[in-house]
Formats: C-alpha cells, structure tokens, sequence
C-alpha cells in the first residue's frame, strides 16, 4: 500500500471536514500502487499525511492563508516554532482579537498567526468573511492550548521539502494529471440544505458551477490515465454529478460545527473513477 495510517504524521492545523479519523474507510478505496499523488484542495492535510514517505507528491492550496502556512513551516521550521512560543506567552483574550486584527507582511509572522487564530479561536473554525478577513471568536480557554508538537511539525516539514506545493485554480493543478497519478479530491462540500453550508473557508464558497466544473476536470484525468476519488457530501445533485463513478457511503463524524446540534454521526460519499 501506498498509504501507512499507522506512520502517518499529524495535522498541523484544526480542520472542520478534516480526513484524521475517517482513514480506515477511505484508504482501502484507494489504489494500491500509483506514481505520483495529487491533491488539489490541501485543506488539513491529513490524507496526504498518511502516505508513505517518498511517494512523489503535488499539493494545491487555493488559500492564500494556508498556503503561506505550508510554504513557511517547509522552508523556515525553526523561525515559525520561535513565533509560536512567544504567541502562546502572550496568550489572552485581548491578545488574540489583537493578532486577529492585524496581518503581518512578514511570511513568517503571517503563518504564525494563521496556526496561532486556529488553534485558539472558537471551537477550532476557520472562517473568512467576504473580504478574506478571519472572522471566527476568541475559544475562551483559560490557558492557551498546544500550538504544535515541534517533533511532528520538523517531520512535517521534511514531507513538504520533498513535494510540489502550489497556490492555483485546481483545474490548473488537474490539467497536469494522468498516466500513474493518484488524484485525491476533498473540495468545499455541495451544502446537505439551504442552511446548512459548511463550504466557505476561504470567504468566497464553492458554487454549483464549481462542483460541476471539477467534476469534468477529473473525469478528463481520469480518461489521461489517473485514478480519481473525490469526497463530498451526499446531496442529491453530488450523488447525480457522480453517477457514473464508484460510489461509497462514508461514515462521518463532525466534531468541528459552530452549532452544538449539528456535531455527530453524518454520511458523506468517497467517488471513485479508474
């Protein structure tokens, strides 16, 4: 297999949709042998996290804000851990709307931030409002929670030295996919009703259009060559988009949602073409 959850690294970041705990459903639905793996929604990372180190790799950011994160703890580790001991110092509510309200230029504080905001703000949400500005409330813990573990974060970072990391279109990202890849999938979620979307981490959603639109670059790979999965949701118009792929129902479990009622045992559906 080219996947050993049992040796994977952790995420670095808390990621509402994170993949952690659904790997034992996902990897065997996975292909056993591939060249090279393709991601192009990174998010949390935690299914590339899961391959087994030295399997050529090209990741895809389209937030700017998460690919900083990535770009920084690959290339300066040791400055981004420096600014996250003196965040934790520093720790307090009054601290924590200051950092939200500002944005360094420096890469190196703006990953820091962007790790520091996650892991404090409420119930471990990454939002942005329209204007790209991270809008989740301060957690309210009494002391600030762990920030990284430095032995994950340096391995991590090793794992990110040996692959592509991109900030683009995904179909730019899947333009480049064929013969030997594994392209793995995880966009912004079609909504299960008009109320309940949980797709805007990025500020600016992910329409119909969007799902419709990546739905035919991955079915252009695949006939190049790739194995494709894409996960989602089991709305209806996700469920007739992939009508013509492998479907498998996904037995989930959302314990990131800013409303208690709505954490629990949910389905989501893994699409599979080969």
């Amino acid at each position: 297999m080219m996947f050993d959850i049992r040796q994977r690294n952790k995420p670095i970041l808390k990621w509402a949709g994170g993949k952690s705990s659904l790997l034992p459903q996902l990897v065997p639905l996975f292909p056993e042998r591939f060249h090279r793996y393709v991601e192009p929604f990174l998010g949390g990372a935690a299914v590339f996290l899961s391959l087994r180190a030295g399997v050529p790799a090209h990741l895809n950011e389209i937030n700017p804000e998460l690919f900083n994160l990535y770009s920084v703890l690959r290339d300066h580790t040791e400055a981004l851990m420096v600014s996250l001991r003196r965040h934790s110092e520093l720790y307090c509510e009054r601290y924590y709307y200051q950092v939200r309200s500002t944005v360094p230029h420096d890469p190196v504080e703006r990953a820091a931030r962007t790790l520091f905001l996650n892991k404090t703000g409420y119930n471990g949400l990454y939002r942005q409002n329209q204007k790209g500005e991270f809008n989740v409330p301060f957690g309210h813990r009494k002391v600030c929670p762990s920030l990284f573990d430095e032995e994950n974060m340096r391995s991590v970072a090793r794992r990110l030295a040996q692959s592509e990391i991109s900030n683009c279109d995904f179909e730019q990202i899947l333009l480049q996919a064929g013969e030997g890849d594994f392209v793995y999938c995880d966009p912004p979620y079609e909504p299960l009703s008009s109320t309940s979307s949980f797709n805007s981490y990025n500020g600016n959603g992910f329409s119909r259009a969007e799902q419709e639109r990546l739905a035919r670059c991955c079915s252009a790979a695949s006939r190049r060559g790739a194995v494709v999965a894409v996960s989602n949701s089991t709305a209806p118009f996700i469920l007739e988009l992939y009508s013509g792929w492998q479907l498998h129902t996904i037995k989930a479990r959302r314990a990131i949602n800013s409303i208690a009622q709505r954490r629990g045992a949910i389905d989501e559906v893994l699409a599979v073409v080969r």
